[in-house]
């Protein structure tokens, strides 16, 4: 078995990983970076006018025969892996040939699906396999066992791959502290001994802090907040962060507040919808839709109105919420200031961001922070990170036993073996192969 993490190995986003045995071959993940070189922000748009053999000279798409439209002479991979749905996993698909099976989660599809509505982006999975935890596929002649893991994005997966007597573990992205711990607890039972290889996420090597807060622990933060505030509580977290929208929703909930969500959050939370996932519905009352004006034009250029129709008898309008500030926990976009200021009475209320402060610190949040400022809003930090923390990790290797570990998914590769003395630590480099 040939494993090339062709993005990963030294950097967080982008991953992209492939691997080989005798004729068989596949890709898991075909991510977009998060960073450049240079360590600014990676904005796409600087490049979207190459094709992908420009891209693929330039470095930016990762060079693997057989997978992108231009390849129609090389032999095609036998499935694409994704193992969730943010873009530093699944970017790029826009690129791969439409030939090629997907493997991925139901919901993982729809949330890709919302997306590229959302932003105007090309490109469609045209085949795929939906995965389920714990059940068996063959990709060729590899066998694969995905495992639904907690993790800030929903639908995330870890990988068995077997082949020939080998076996290695991509543990995509996780944690311990969010609302699917029984989930990662299942992988760690389920997931066989003589492992060959884990390739092992560290996104949080290297920034160490205090306790990790668990999910509910935001909970009960939020709460406090919306108790002690007499005025509107705005919460700002991706729509695709499941878990803590439920967190919002609970504390709005336990507090007596209407919970009210724009119109591509309410599409994600109906798209995935089940029992234990609130959604706008008969069965969830006390959830509103506002339609911001800038998401309202993407779907009408989309040609995809019927997206906000659908939700019309859950419509609050700014009116209503100016109406009723102080009964009311609205989650909302740092690009949204031009809604935000015909809300009557914004003025002293009081935003709970509940994001990556890094996040803060780009040019895109200018807009909004001098708004904040402006309108005297009391900003308050509340966030959990979606990755797991060194202690996690530590349980995972205690656990599996692997005869290596294989950084992935982190800037601090060089500290594996400190971390975890005794094992077998194999630092790769990007685009070079490793045979098991």
């Amino acid at each position: 078995m040939n494993i090339t993490i062709h993005r990963g190995t030294h950097e967080i986003g982008g991953s992209c990983v492939e691997i080989s045995s005798g004729e068989s071959r596949i890709v898991i993940d075909i991510g977009m970076p998060l960073v450049q070189k240079s360590g600014e922000r990676f904005e796409f748009r600087d490049y979207e006018k190459l094709t992908a053999q420009e891209l693929v000279k330039e470095k930016i798409l990762p060079d693997i025969k057989g997978i992108y439209k231009f390849d129609g002479n090389d032999k095609p991979v036998d499935g694409m892996l994704i193992s969730h749905p943010h873009i530093d996993h699944y970017g790029f698909f826009r690129y791969l040939h439409d030939d090629i099976p997907y493997y991925l989660g139901e919901g993982t599809r729809k949330i890709i699906d919302l997306t590229g509505i959302l932003l105007g982006l090309s490109g469609s999975i045209k085949s795929c396999r939906y995965l389920k935890s714990g059940s068996k596929i063959k990709i060729g002649n590899f066998t694969v066992t995905p495992f639904l893991m907690d993790h800030s994005a929903f639908d995330a997966y870890a990988f068995l791959i077997e082949i020939e007597g080998k076996k290695v573990i991509y543990s995509g992205d996780f944690r311990e502290h969010g609302r699917k711990v029984k989930a990662f607890h299942y992988f760690l039972k389920n997931v066989p001994k003589d492992i060959d290889a884990l390739l092992l996420e560290g996104t949080m090597i290297g920034h160490e802090s205090k306790a990790t807060k668990t999910e509910e622990d935001i909970e009960k933060e939020i709460v406090k907040v919306l108790n002690r505030t007499t005025t509107l509580v705005s919460g700002i977290s991706t729509s695709q962060n499941i878990d803590r929208l439920v967190s919002f929703f609970k504390a709005a909930l336990r507090t007596k507040r209407l919970f009210v969500i724009d119109v591509y959050t309410a599409n994600v939370l109906s798209e995935i919808a089940s029992p234990k996932i609130p959604h706008p519905s008969k069965e969830y009352p006390n959830i509103r839709v506002y339609f911001p004006h800038s998401i309202c034009n993407r779907l009408e250029k989309s040609d995809r109105k019927d997206l906000m129709y659908k939700f019309t008898d859950f419509k609050i309008t700014k009116e209503e919420i100016s109406d009723n500030l102080g009964k009311v926990l609205m989650m909302i976009r740092m690009s949204m200031v031009s809604d935000l200021k015909r809300i009557k009475g914004i003025e002293k209320s009081t935003v709970i961001y509940s994001m990556w402060d890094g996040y803060l610190k780009e040019k895109s949040s200018k807009k909004f922070l001098e708004f904040v400022e402006e309108k005297e809003i009391s900003f308050i930090k509340l966030h959990t990170s979606g990755h797991a923390d060194i202690k996690t990790l530590q349980k995972v290797v205690n656990k599996i036993k692997p005869k290596m570990i294989i950084p992935i998914h982190t800037f601090s590769p060089e500290k594996y073996s400190e971390i975890f003395p005794g094992v077998n630590v194999f630092e790769a480099s990007d685009g070079t192969g490793i045979t098991i």
